[in-house]
């Protein structure tokens, strides 16, 4: 995790949160700060493609998961997934996106 890449990605996280409607008039779903929150974890528990494909389905969830990975992509300015595989390299830069996403939902009021 690298504290100069994070700050460098948090102006793109507070883009990607109202690109990708997270916020609405200044408000994000708790479910979006829990899957925000959960996301990293995921990721070292599960590795990167497990959970990127799990966040990128609704599978049921209250709000869509998916946007979640949308925002982390527009942050990092790639996709996560490319021909069904996951770069190694790009898992540094997905971590570091989410951290950043994660600062920036907390400076909302979550309801």
């Amino acid at each position: 995790m690298s504290k100069k890449t994070i700050e460098n990605y948090i102006p793109k996280a507070q883009e990607a949160i109202t690109k990708f409607e997270i916020e609405k008039n200044g408000e994000v779903p708790k479910q979006f700060n829990g899957y925000i929150a959960s996301f990293g974890a995921s990721v070292r528990q599960a590795g990167l493609l497990a959970t990127t494909l799990f966040y990128s389905e609704k599978g049921g969830a209250e709000e869509e998961r998916g946007k979640v990975v949308q925002a982390i992509e527009y942050i990092i300015g790639e996709k996560i997934i490319k021909n069904n595989r996951v770069e190694k390299s790009i898992r540094p830069k997905v971590e570091d996106a989410a951290v950043a996403l994660k600062l920036c939902v907390r400076t909302f009021k979550l309801v």
